[in-house]
């Protein structure tokens, strides 16, 4: 599956087919009399369990009197009111990605603001986010689940912070997708099938680049980094710097 320039890649499909423990069949043409399935190459199968992905219907919020979805504040928090939230992705977006990371941190996001834990900002600034996010819900987008929790774990403080804790942080979002760690991150980044593909030492300095001259001295006095990694990012260019929230472009293509 490819979409915006990405590639979403099952880390365990494709071993899994290779080892015979899934068998790959067409479209399903039809359910026969018997209880069987029919393809459309005319085989046929029994299962004893069938699994229909339909998809998605768009949800109805005209039961909430007052409501205006275009007031949510990060797509969750309805300003006017704060104290309704929304736990789903946008309705409008192409979704790309691992959902249930996703949910994870938005419900722990929504959790620790009703507790009194974390504030939201006032009223005004999520009305002008809003203003200038949700004012073209038209648009066909594209929303990559996982960069978003990056993004939304940081802006919340659910993830570490990577100028205070840099370790923690990359071996977070350099391993395989893991629901569990975001609560406690691995001692060394999982990688996956397709790490070979990109260079990570480059974009862990890229990325290092981005955070400024005093969070990397303290990074490097705490031994987070060597100083080989210190040097090499105070030598990236700016424009080459990566953001810790990890941007990507929404453009649907």
């Amino acid at each position: 599956m490819a979409n915006n320039n990405a590639v979403h890649v099952n880390e365990k499909i494709i071993p899994n087919v290779a080892a015979g423990l899934i068998k790959v069949k067409p479209l399903a043409e039809r359910f026969t009399g018997e209880g069987a399935i029919k393809f459309v190459d005319a085989s046929q199968e029994k299962y004893d369990v069938i699994i229909t992905c339909t998809g998605y219907e768009m949800p109805d919020y005209s039961f909430i009197q007052g409501f205006d979805r275009t007031q949510l504040y990060e797509h969750f928090f309805w300003t006017e009111d704060p104290s309704l939230a929304v736990i789903n992705p946008p309705v409008d977006t192409a979704g790309f990605g691992a959902a249930f990371p996703y949910f994870d941190i938005i419900s722990q996001w929504v959790m620790n603001v009703f507790s009194g834990k974390t504030s939201l900002p006032e009223k005004e600034a999520m009305r002008k986010w809003c203003a200038e996010h949700m004012a073209s819900l038209h648009v066909k987008r594209f929303y990559d689940s996982w960069l978003e929790t990056i993004r939304i774990g940081l802006l919340s403080g659910l993830l570490p912070d990577p100028a205070r804790d840099f370790s923690r942080y990359w071996n977070i979002i350099s391993s395989m997708v893991k629901p569990a760690y975001l609560a406690t991150p691995p001692a060394f980044p999982e990688h996956g099938m397709m790490d070979s593909l990109f260079d990570f030492r480059i974009a862990r300095i890229r990325i290092l680049s981005g955070l400024g001259n005093d969070a990397l001295g303290y990074l490097l006095k705490k031994g987070d980094i060597t100083d080989a990694e210190y040097r090499a990012a105070l030598e990236i260019d700016p424009r080459q710097s990566i953001s810790v929230h990890l941007p990507y472009s929404q453009t649907y293509l």
